[in-house]
Formats: structure tokens, sequence, C-alpha cells
């Protein structure tokens, strides 16, 4: 099984779910901690053959290319969670874990790209809906929930959940939009006309070629803004092109002399082998 762990997610949930701690020098690594925490939990738990943590890149992506006000709404990221980043990789590094990430792509275009690439069955951690669109026979989510249980969610049992086929989260977003990622969607067109509709099986290319489906005004809607719908789906869209191969190999180190001073300075001594 190849075990594919969205970093930037994790790290996150991790800050904003965790009780601050410090380290000798005053420094926050309460998040550094949950995501160290969390990778050896799933790797534990699953004994993966390879466990790839994935990285959004620093800067814009591709996906700012296309449309620069991509993110834009979003509040600026913490001073406390941005500096702890590069103490999470320091510390995944000091445990020989693998870790992925290409300029210009975020993390679920990595996690994407070399789940299609595996030939093994592949398991995602994320607390991220955007990587549903990707759930195939061959690979599930492990969708973490605030305040829940997480939710195992596998081709078969997706469309029980929620009732439409993975790859049609692309069309609800494209229509419906995504205030998280500024992505507009179309204007006048929200979730209750959509669901219904992707519910039967459509997906924005059908309601494009015969947008009478749609009721009057949002029919209207549709074709006044088509371009800002095209534009909003290829945002939607995971890329799975990113210019990367899968490693040959990945180990996991909790027992070396660096490994066991990483975890006991995060406390996390019962991680140790």
């Amino acid at each position: 099984m190849l075990l594919l762990i969205d970093a930037n997610n994790l790290l996150a949930r991790s800050f904003y779910g965790r009780q601050p701690f410090y380290d000798a020098r005053r420094r926050p690594i309460h998040a550094v901690s949950g995501i160290v925490h969390w990778v050896l939990k799933y790797h534990y738990a699953y004994k993966p053959n390879m466990i790839i943590v994935c990285w959004d890149s620093v800067g814009p992506t591709f996906r700012h290319q296309l449309y620069p006000t991509y993110k834009a709404t979003r509040k600026p990221t913490p001073s406390e969670l941005s500096d702890q980043i590069p103490r999470a990789k320091k510390a995944l590094e000091n445990l020989k874990i693998v870790q992925a990430e290409v300029g210009g792509y975020e993390a679920d275009d990595i996690i994407g790209t070399l789940a299609s690439k595996s030939k093994e069955f592949v398991r995602i951690v994320s607390g991220d809906r955007d990587l549903f669109q990707i759930i195939s026979r061959n690979v599930m989510v492990d969708y973490l929930r605030t305040r829940k249980s997480s939710q195992q969610l596998t081709l078969f049992n997706h469309e029980e959940s929620y009732g439409i086929d993975p790859g049609q989260w692309v069309d609800f977003k494209a229509l419906v939009g995504d205030a998280s990622d500024n992505i507009t969607g179309v204007p006048g067109i929200g979730e209750k006309t959509v669901w219904p509709l992707l519910k039967q099986g459509l997906t924005l290319k059908d309601l494009l070629a015969y947008p009478d489906i749609l009721p009057v005004k949002a029919s209207r809607r549709l074709i006044e803004f088509k371009d800002q719908a095209l534009l909003s789906w290829k945002l939607a869209k995971i890329d799975g092109t990113v210019p990367i191969e899968l490693p040959s190999a990945s180990t996991v180190d909790v027992q070396s002399q660096l490994s066991r001073m990483t975890l006991r300075a995060l406390g996390l001594d019962n991680k140790i082998a």
C-alpha cells in the first residue's frame, strides 16, 4: 500500500486543534508534534510499503497564472504556524520519511499524480474534500473530520455517503464555487439547485450543453457566466501531471539516536520503537 499524507492540512489541523507548547527556545512546536504524530499513527496502523508526505509549494501556483486572485480572500497564515513548516520538514527528515514538494503545484496535485502512478492500493490522509475527486477502485481517502472520527471513503461507499460520483466534486465547485479558495462558480447558483442534478449523474458539461435542465433563472446565469464556470472547473480540478516520480523505496526511522532525540523533543516518546 502507498500512504499519501496531505502535509499542510494536517499541520494546520494540529496547529489549531492542539494546546500550544514550546521548545527550549520558546518556539511553538505543537503543530510539528501533531503532524509527526499523525504520520507515525498511520504508519503503525496500516504498515504501508511506502509513505510520502506531500507539501504545497511556496509561492504562486499554476492556478494563480490562470486566476491571479486564487485564494486571495484567505487571511494571512499566522507566523506561529508558518514558522513551524520548516521545523516539521526537518523533523520528518530526521525520521527519514520521504517528502514531496514541486514548485508551482499544491499538495493535492502531487497526491493526485503519485496516486495515478502507483501500482499499489493508495490511501490518502487529509481533511480536505478536494481530494475526494480522485477516489477510485485503487484510491481511498481517510477524511479527517473536526470533533468526529475519520471517514473511510472508498469508491463503493462514497456514493452512499454523498450521492454523487467522486469526479463530480469538480462540477460542484465549478457551479457553486468555493469561498475558501476564492473560486467564484456561477453567481446565483447554489447547492439546492445543483445537488439534485449532480445526484442524477449530470455534470457541468451536460448542463452547458442543455441549460434548460436548470430552472429559468439559473439557466440564464449559467449561460451568462459560462466562461467563469469553465475557469472555476479548471481551478477545482486536481492536476495529475505534476513532474514527479514515485521513489523506489521509503523507510521510517524511529530507532536511531537522531530520531529518538527528535521524538523526545516533540513530546512523542511513546512513538519510539
